[in-house]
């Protein structure tokens, strides 16, 4: 018996190899009725042998990715074309195959430059040869023949293994696949009925979302003709990188040497770029000049981000003007709706300065200090008239409602079948724009407004240092007084230039001399690094070291405390309890007597953490009161390890490493109200932002060293 249940099991492990080496061998073996188990090109020619088979569930529900269709071991697990979750099947209709996933039991279709799970499938599937060149990966799919199936496939990536498919190029091993039967489709029948079903309903729904957008725009253009709406495109300024002496010339002032030269930003081709220096940056701030040779007052820009790249897009330019060349002036700063992925086109509409320039700067940051750019244009003025004087105050509105109504018609002839989503996605944004036309002449009050004013007003309420100071807080409250008395679509506008004003206020709240506060170290995460000292003998002499301790909840030691040391010209220094003083330490510091405490001052300037330094935070608003302490061009960066540190001439910002500090007033019971006894209290009242206070109201204060509820 033994024998002949192992000859039986002898038999089925054969059956199986055998049948997993078993492909398709033309792109018409593929059919209605049948299961299939695919197998990526891309994931073993990167050395996963034995992974690559997509799968349907692979992420909990939790995290929101379920409705992917990936290709990744890691999340598969052990390969087996038994697997239900493992295998598709082909649903033909009207000629045209559609794929279906038999363990989520739903098609599946490209949506967001991906494959999802979908009721109603909206793209078709081609298979067709492959010109990888590997005979064992014959076959590259496509959705409607266009939409390439392939890997999206990066080291500790949320999405890696998701099944990209926006590629183009056949030859390359991210599109390559091995297509095997796995059997039959028992519901084949049931199957055809229910897409047929579903392709009709949405077929419905797709005339209905075509005719919504059409009956849309048309609105839209009745406006402006309405209003005899007219526009004149501005004219380009040819930019030139040959001769800095002749007019017109384009240079940065840190360029990168090792790629990405300045002849990427104007060749008009988008497959070049431009790089700013990445490979030892000096500067703190990296830009582009436009040296024009003749006076500018009203101009626009736009630019083409870097094809194929996946970070360090533009997040803010600041752009300045200048006539002699030295000193210069901030125009206008974006700082929000700049295109964060690759191969997208923006342009800024018309920047109307307030005179004339004979030197154009733009100051871009992206997560990090360097930047990089496929194609750059400079654009003179574009000229628009308008009959109706109502509409007059706000044509650059009238500029966008007549954009996307270009863009939207042109979708709308040129795709009619396109799927309901993108049909949405045009309605949406023409109704946006129609909308916002419509409620700033109108005048009356706006809800987003009056929400926005809500937000304006918690913002106004954070205070500390690090905080705007008072000259900033009584320009933004006027303005939030003005947008509450006038609660218009305007007002609100309006209110959006005061709040990034007084977000990137340079004059801050700065800490008071002889109180004790807390310097902490934040995250992207928000993960908050306490600085404490330790201090132990070695032969005879005490030796002090500065740690960097996470404490999670715990009570602070006064070991975390740190007392301010005003030196009355600009800088300031921070004392520990014996007296020492804190200083940056040596690069990768070992435990000693110069791992950032020392017997004398330091006078580090203290500054804002500006926004351009930093990305990725689930709570940006929280770091709008951080800073960084500068000693004479340098910032301490502690690592996760506690007692490491390290030192740069840029701060920095990013997970495992950061010089945003949070300086907060000294609380060793952080989450109560009772009364602190602090050793060597400082005499006076203060707020909770080291602010001496003559008359206090009600609120928390610190009172001769205490902290003390007034009520």
């Amino acid at each position: 018996m033994k024998k002949f249940t192992l000859f039986i099991m002898m038999l089925v492990m054969c059956a199986t190899t055998t049948f997993a080496q078993t492909a398709i061998t033309s792109a018409e073996d593929v059919k209605p009725g049948k299961l299939y188990w695919f197998r990526s090109l891309f994931m073993y020619s990167q050395g996963y042998e034995g992974w690559g088979y997509s799968s349907t569930i692979v992420y909990p529900d939790s995290e929101g990715y379920n409705d992917m269709i990936w290709a990744s071991g890691t999340w598969v697990g052990a390969n087996d074309h038994t697997d239900p979750n493992q295998q598709f099947a082909f649903v033909e209709y009207d000629g045209q195959l559609y794929l279906y996933s038999v363990g989520a039991d739903k098609f599946v279709s490209w949506n967001n430059d991906g494959a999802h799970l979908m009721d109603i499938p909206e793209y078709y599937v081609t298979i067709k040869e492959s010109t990888a060149g590997y005979e064992e990966f014959p076959w590259c799919m496509a959705f409607n023949d266009t939409k390439l199936i392939g890997v999206y496939w990066y080291t500790n990536y949320a999405y890696s293994g998701y099944l990209y498919c926006s590629g183009e190029n056949t030859g390359s091993v991210v599109y390559g696949w091995q297509i095997y039967e796995a059997g039959d489709l028992e519901n084949a029948d049931e199957l055809t009925a229910r897409l047929a079903a579903a392709l009709s309903e949405g077929k419905k729904l797709q005339e209905e979302a075509a005719d919504n957008l059409m009956y849309t725009f048309e609105e839209a253009e009745d406006l402006l003709s309405d209003i005899n709406y007219m526009y004149n495109e501005g004219t380009e300024i040819e930019l030139q990188v040959a001769d800095p002496n002749a007019p017109n010339y384009i240079w940065c002032n840190e360029p990168e040497e090792s790629e990405g030269p300045i002849e990427g930003l104007i060749d008009d081709e988008t497959s070049t770029f431009f790089h700013s220096c990445w490979n030892g940056t000096m500067e703190p701030e990296h830009w582009l000049q436009v040296d024009l040779g003749v006076a500018l007052k009203d101009f626009q820009f736009n630019y083409h981000t870097r094809v194929g790249a996946g970070s360090c897009f533009p997040k803010t330019i600041e752009v300045k003007g200048s006539n002699d060349g030295d000193y210069f002036e901030t125009i206008t700063t974006f700082n929000s709706g700049l295109p964060t992925s690759a191969d997208k086109f923006w342009e800024s509409g018309n920047i109307n300065a307030d005179k004339e320039y004979k030197h154009l700067r733009f100051v871009i940051a992206s997560e990090q200090i360097f930047f990089h750019m496929a194609e750059f244009n400079l654009l003179t003025e574009t000229t628009i008239t308008v009959e109706d004087l109502d509409y007059e105050p706000y044509i650059k509105y009238l500029i966008e409602l007549e954009k996307v109504v270009k863009e939207a018609k042109e979708f709308w002839e040129n795709n009619p079948y396109a799927p309901v989503d993108e049909f949405n996605a045009y309605t949406a944004r023409v109704r946006e724009a129609l909308d916002l036309v419509k409620s700033l002449v109108s005048g009356e009050p706006d809800e987003k407004t009056i929400a926005f004013i809500e937000e304006c007003e918690a913002v106004l309420a954070k205070e500390g240092v690090g905080y705007p100071a008072e000259a900033p807080r009584a320009v933004f409250k006027a303005a939030i007084d003005a947008a509450k008395a006038d609660p218009s679509t305007q007002a609100r506008f309006d209110l959006e230039i005061a709040l990034s004003e007084y977000r990137t206020s340079r004059d801050i709240i700065l800490p008071t001399d002889g109180v004790q506060y807390t310097l902490t170290f934040i995250t992207p995460k928000w993960e908050r690094n306490y600085l404490s000292v330790d201090s132990y003998e070695m032969d005879g002499e005490r030796i002090y070291q500065l740690y960097n301790t996470r404490y999670q909840g715990e009570t602070l030691p006064e070991s975390a405390a740190f007392t301010c040391v005003d030196h009355g010209d600009g800088t300031y220094d921070f004392t520990c309890a014996e007296g020492k003083y804190l200083t940056v330490p040596e690069d990768a510091s070992e435990p000693g007597t110069e791992t950032g405490i020392i017997d004398y001052p330091t006078y580090f300037t203290i500054e804002r953490m500006y926004t351009t330094q930093y990305t990725g935070s689930t709570k940006d608003e929280e770091f709008f009161g951080l800073v960084v302490l500068n000693n004479a061009g340098i910032f301490m960066i502690p690592t996760r390890d506690t007692s490491y540190f390290y030192i740069d001439y840029v701060p920095n910002f990013v997970s495992a490493w950061s010089s945003a500090m949070a300086i907060e007033v000294y609380n060793p019971v952080t989450e109560s109200i009772e009364n602190v006894v602090v050793e060597n209290p400082v005499k006076g009242i203060y707020d909770l932002s080291g602010r001496k206070v003559e008359n206090p109201t009600k609120g928390i204060y610190i009172i001769d060293g205490k902290k003390v509820l007034v009520k």
